[in-house]
């Protein structure tokens, strides 16, 4: 079995510890809109297949799980919508293949500090942060790093939607404060929403090179 989508249901209780067991052959795990509470699991183990988990839409709380770091397919990892209370995971920006972090609506807070990652979140493209309690300067470094967001030509671009033969991706954005589903997510789509946070001070003169947003 290489996707497994339960969403749209009304699952419950916690998530098995042994769901990141699941992942060594498993591409996708959609729960999204369900029930689901607790934490998420710590059992990611290297060299998993995983490359979608979209979690959007629970009542799932504590931290995102370190063990993340071992999921190197990640392209499209979805938090959003549950009562996950975390400072910024700095850990994921050395996932290659990531394209979409979503982490809205949730309890995240604190600074987000510079990364020890030399060139963090390269692939990135949609990034949605917003309705959470992060604060203080935007992280320019992180604005800097995003090199998948700056100079695309579309020309020279083939234009797919993400996902593979049997699964097409979807995720939910916030977008000048409304939530959007994609039900399809285009290749070349681009979107940062850092809104209803507590960031202050300067914006950093860097972020006019994100000219493909």
């Amino acid at each position: 079995m290489s996707v497994l989508d339960l969403s749209s249901n009304n699952f419950g209780g916690m998530l098995p510890h042994c769901l990141g067991n699941f992942c060594k052959d498993l591409s996708v795990l959609n729960l999204r809109r369900n029930q689901f509470r607790g934490t998420i699991p710590q059992t990611f183990l290297k060299g998993n297949s995983i490359r979608t988990l979209d979690f959007n839409g629970n009542q799932l709380e504590g931290q995102v799980p370190q063990s993340l770091i071992n999921c190197r397919e990640l392209e499209v990892l979805d938090l959003g919508n549950n009562k996950i209370n975390d400072t910024f995971p700095h850990s994921l920006g050395a996932l290659p293949k990531l394209h979409v972090h979503v982490l809205c609506s949730n309890h995240f807070h604190g600074h987000i500090e510079f990364s020890k990652i030399k060139s963090p979140f390269m692939s990135l493209r949609i990034i949605d942060l917003a309705h959470n309690d992060f604060e203080g300067d935007l992280p320019e470094m992180y604005l800097r790093s995003l090199k998948a967001i700056m100079n695309i030509d579309e020309g020279n671009v083939t234009r797919r939607y993400m996902g593979d033969t049997y699964y097409e991706d979807s995720t939910v954005v916030t977008i000048k404060g409304l939530e959007m589903e994609f039900v399809k997510i285009l290749n070349t789509f681009t979107t940062i929403d850092l809104s209803n946070n507590k960031f202050q001070g300067k914006i950093p003169e860097c972020i006019g090179n994100l000219n493909s947003l």
